[in-house]
């Protein structure tokens, strides 16, 4: 957390926030105190190479300042008040780091607190000792007099420029000038002493033309009727033609349509025929219509059923294709009537719990009740790995798996086979023994397996020149069937 206050401030209460390390969800640490096992208040002043240790301080009450105190601040889990010395916050260092710490479930709380030489608390004056000086106390007289001089010597050099008064023309009393400040209509001689045309009679407009107006010039933008009105009509004599190439909204009004389209009123008897739309316009509407009358065949095709339904009539299915219900079938009566006989099944086309005749119910009834023997298969797969209890035959050379308790990724181990005598027969070392996880892989040869008998084998962790014993039990070699 960062903060800034003014360096020299005492009795400063700082609102702090103390996570707990054990929340999955960033909650607030709840039940420190003074009095808290390990808990840790410090601070170091810029410049200084050790934390000054504080001894917290028990008594404090929220909103009230206590040396050395700390205080939950409301009913929020991890929000506190605290209170460190004034000495802390004294002039003469660019910052002071407080730190709040040591209590079970903690996170370490950080303050980095800059000590300026304002104080941004103070609106009049910012906690600067000159701002509200007079005057005086911070401009001598020479310079109020030097600032003086130079506004009287500008002004005068500004009253001598007599080239920045421009006089109005002669005549410029002749516009006729509203209140709007528009010129309403040019006087005799108007503006002549700027060079300006001479008066334009209003006669003048009323002649105009658009012959007489340049290319490109204003007046070729103008639209002029042929007759003296000043509107220009949309219909009869004198009326304005043209491409609508767009229209404004609501241009054209709701009884223009009847029933959807458009009415007389609009558009004339004939004044859009088959020759005045597009081939694609035409091939579109005559693929409608089409459309139109293969439904209306569809539709003479239909009846009710009486019932709510609607089905195919009689003439609709009386040609119905082969296979589709209302044709022929792929049996004839005669076969369906061999069919029945054969399954059993009555005429009336119900089945039978129990059909009493046809070639099944004959089958049945030659079959009788028949008792089937199942053999189970007396051989087995002798099992090779009984706990710790390892069991090969005579001159068989195989691997064995075991598991254990231990994770051997990453372990030096080492395999050893050894008779009743305590001698060695048999030993694997790490490069030879495959491991995954918990389990080891081991080849057993006939250096072990040359004889019948029982031995003692066992797993050793050799990691770092150590020599602890994973797992250890009994090989057992056993006579079978001899091999040639």
């Amino acid at each position: 957390m960062k903060r800034k206050i003014k360096a020299g401030l005492t009795s400063v209460s700082l609102p702090v926030f103390i996570a707990d390390t054990s929340s999955t969800t960033g909650g607030g640490l709840s039940g420190v105190t003074s009095a808290s096992s390990g808990l840790i208040m410090e601070y170091r002043r810029a410049g200084e190479s050790t934390w000054t240790n504080l001894t917290p301080q028990s008594g404090k009450t929220l909103g009230s300042y206590l040396t050395r105190g700390i205080v939950a601040d409301g009913s929020l889990a991890g929000a506190y008040e605290v209170d460190f010395p004034d000495a802390a916050f004294a002039a003469g260092a660019r910052f002071v780091a407080c730190r709040i710490r040591g209590v079970a479930n903690m996170l370490p709380v950080l303050i980095e607190i800059e000590l300026d030489a304002v104080d941004y608390q103070d609106a009049a004056a910012f906690g600067l000792s000159r701002i509200d000086a007079t005057i005086g106390s911070r401009a001598t007289q020479t310079s109020v007099d030097a600032i003086d001089d130079f506004v009287d010597t500008e002004v005068a050099a500004i009253k001598a420029k007599t080239d920045l008064i421009v006089a109005f023309p002669a005549n410029f009393g002749n516009l006729d000038i509203t209140v709007g400040g528009a010129i309403a209509e040019l006087g005799v001689n108007a503006l002549t002493a700027n060079g300006a045309v001479d008066a334009i009679p209003t006669a003048v407009f009323s002649a105009l033309t658009t012959a007489t107006w340049p290319t490109n010039s204003f007046g070729k933008q103008i639209l002029i009727g042929a007759s003296t009105q000043r509107t220009v009509a949309v219909t009869g004599s004198h009326h304005v033609a043209a491409v609508l190439h767009d229209a404004e909204p609501n241009s054209i009004p709701e009884d223009a349509f009847v029933d959807g389209a458009l009415s007389a009123r609009v558009i004339a008897t004939d004044a859009i025929d088959s020759d005045a739309m597009a081939a694609s316009a035409n091939t579109e509407i005559a693929n409608a219509v089409a459309a139109t009358q293969a439904l209306s065949r569809l539709d003479s095709m239909i009846e009710s059923d009486g019932a709510g339904q609607f089905r195919f009539d009689t003439i609709a299915l009386e040609m119905a294709p082969a296979g589709g219900g209302g044709g022929g079938t792929d049996w004839t009566a005669s076969e369906r009537t061999a069919i029945r006989a054969i399954l059993g099944v009555p005429t009336s086309g119900t089945t039978p719990t129990d059909p009493s005749s046809g070639i099944l119910d004959e089958i049945r009834d030659s079959i009788g009740n028949q008792t089937i023997n199942v053999y189970p298969v007396s051989a087995s797969t002798p099992e090779r790995v009984a706990g710790t209890t390892l069991t090969f035959y005579r001159d068989e050379s195989r691997s064995v798996s075991v598991v254990t308790d231990f994770t051997l990724t990453n372990l030096t181990l080492q395999f050893t086979v050894e008779d009743q005598d305590g001698n060695d027969v048999y030993a694997l070392n790490n490069a030879s023994i495959n491991r995954s996880g918990q389990t080891f892989t081991v080849p057993v040869t006939t250096a072990v397996t040359g004889g019948n008998g029982q031995y003692r084998w066992s797993m050793r962790d050799v990691t770092g020149g150590g020599n602890s014993v994973i797992a250890m039990g009994v090989l057992t070699v056993q006579e079978a069937a001899s091999n040639g």
